[in-house]
């Protein structure tokens, strides 16, 4: 896709529409949901406006995508004060009564998930089990190696490159750390281009044999309805024997009323003066979506073929009263091109701003989904937020629930109704329309409405959140990263177990020792539910 003009009408400027793959900071786009904290906001703005003009210089034919890092904003978040309280509590607890299964300080869902009772009934903790990890950087790596809460053999096979970053990478290999600290640790660097990303799923597999491998990352030309190099690559090494873990993602839920996507087919709403030439699409009753919360960045993908779109949608932003273009993602699509648009403003769009998708002379009706990209609710909303390679069925994808969620201090979770799903966590299902080879599943039928494709239930699992890591920024440590790191420590306990045990045979014996929570059953929020280390390693030991 190459850079187009966006239209600034506030500003009566042009701006340059700033694809730019930068660092795992806020910058980089990791998510920073329930709600975005405004200083976070405005420190996002802040170093994008740094970086414009090297960014600008080196930008290539190729517009570049954004990678987000799917971490909530901390200060905001409701259980901020309960953590804060229990902090204090955990400083007077005596040495023998503490949370040490490693290093100087334990997650607490070493205990929610009763991983400290399965290793010491099975007498597993990991060793013999490799275990990658895919983030944004490690920049607090000397220190967790000086206090033991990273081992001494943790291998770096690739750190960011435009750094610095949040050293998310560390936090989520301490939280693995913890669980299983036999485990030998590696990691690899998700943002510095999807390409890259996807070589370094491969490398950690292929080369370095990791047997679990986990990230919490997600780029933005990544469709929800087929696969891209990213998701390819999680399908080869879940093929090869590897089990892979992938955050749900921290961009609300039609459930909790904060979900930020609107999928459906399109269906035609007429015309507008002020867009001339275009059918525009309606969401039902009106041709526009709203923005219920200021964003930087507003995503639409349609159901044709990867790299081969023929149908030509457009994406615009208009001002509250529907009088005025704010910005425009225009793309040409006749058959060589994704089936992808975005605007972005650093300075993000109002508050009330309409979003207008517009069909093009002869294109054919086609399933959209509209998303914005860092999370922010909409006015018109569905559910299926969850996409890109987290989506797809290769992939163990994990919910954020918080570890003193029932009130009840350091205990094990219980399920039901005391461990709900955090608010900001991503919904299912995920509906993809094409294989990873880019063949239609159902061809000829790429709509909602007619059943096309495959519907992937998603989530598939929940795990702990809100935990207390030594990485700096990560005390207490939110989101669904935390969350996927935790069944990545319980997937490397199981295989320490039972070294034979194939991706599926994991899959298996966790789902049936999962909690249920929220709706019965395997649902949109919770999936399976949350698994229990000492059950999940019984069960796959029989």
């Amino acid at each position: 896709m190459r850079p187009r003009p966006v239209l600034c009408a506030a500003t009566g400027g042009v701006c340059l529409l700033l694809l730019i793959a930068i660092g795992a900071d806020i910058s980089s786009r990791r998510h920073l949901d329930d709600p975005i904290a405004p200083s976070a906001f405005a420190q996002m703005r802040a170093i994008l406006a740094a970086k414009h003009a090297r960014a600008v210089a080196g930008l290539p034919e190729e517009a570049r995508p954004i990678a987000r890092v799917n971490r909530p904003a901390s200060s905001n978040h409701p259980h901020s004060a309960v953590i804060g309280s229990l902090l204090a509590a955990l400083a007077t607890l005596n040495p023998d009564r503490a949370l040490m299964a490693a290093g100087a300080l334990t997650s607490q869902g070493d205990i929610s998930h009763s991983t400290n009772i399965a290793r010491s009934t099975y007498g597993v903790d990991g060793t013999g089990v490799r275990v990658g990890v895919l983030s944004d950087s490690v920049e607090s790596l000397a220190s967790l190696l000086a206090s033991g809460d990273l081992p001494a053999d943790t291998t770096i096979v690739e750190d960011i490159i435009d750094g610095p970053g949040s050293s998310e990478g560390t936090a989520m290999m301490e939280i693995i750390h913890d669980l299983a600290p036999g485990a030998q640790l590696f990691f690899a660097s998700s943002v510095n281009s999807p390409e890259s990303f996807a070589a370094n799923i491969r490398t950690l597999r292929n080369v370095y044999h990791c047997d679990v491998i986990v990230d919490g990352t997600s780029w933005s030309t990544e469709s929800p309805f087929s696969y891209g190099v990213i998701a390819q690559a999680v399908d080869a090494v879940v093929a090869d024997g590897a089990v892979y873990v992938s955050a749900a993602g921290n961009s609300g839920s039609l459930t909790r009323n904060n979900a930020s996507t609107w999928q459906g087919d399109f269906a035609a709403a007429g015309t507008d003066p002020l867009l001339p030439g275009y059918t525009l699409h309606s969401f039902g009753g009106q041709s526009f979506n709203r923005l219920l919360v200021s964003t930087a960045a507003i995503e639409l993908f349609w159901s044709d073929p990867p790299e081969a779109s023929t149908n030509d949608y457009d994406l615009f932003v208009l001002n509250s009263a529907g009088t005025s273009v704010v910005s425009a993602s225009t793309n040409i699509q006749n058959g060589t091109q994704r089936p992808f648009e975005e605007v972005f403003r650093a300075s993000g769009f109002p508050v009330n701003s309409r979003v207008v998708i517009a069909a093009t002379a002869g294109a054919a009706p086609r399933a959209l989904a509209l998303q914005a990209f860092f999370g922010e609710a909409l006015q018109l909303k569905t559910a299926g937020r969850i996409g890109a390679h987290a989506g797809i069925p290769a992939a163990v994808t994990v919910a954020p629930v918080f570890w003193n969620s029932a009130r009840k201090g350091t205990k094990p979770f219980v399920g039901g109704a005391f461990n709900p799903t955090e608010v900001f966590s991503s919904d299912g299902p995920r509906r993809l329309f094409y294989a990873p080879d880019g063949s239609p599943l159902t061809p000829g039928n790429l709509l909602f409405a007619t059943n096309g494709g495959q519907v992937v239930q998603k989530p598939d699992f929940a795990a702990a959140d809100g935990i207390t890591a030594r990485t700096t920024g990560y005390s207490p440590y939110y989101g669904a990263n935390a969350g996927a790191a935790h069944i990545a420590g319980i997937a490397a306990l199981m295989k320490a177990a039972k070294p034979s045990l194939t991706p599926a045979e994991i899959r298996a014996a966790m789902a049936s020792a999962a909690l249920d929570i929220m709706a019965p059953g395997n649902d949109r929020d919770g999936g399976i539910g949350i698994v229990m280390a000492p059950a999940a390693i019984a069960k796959a030991l029989q």
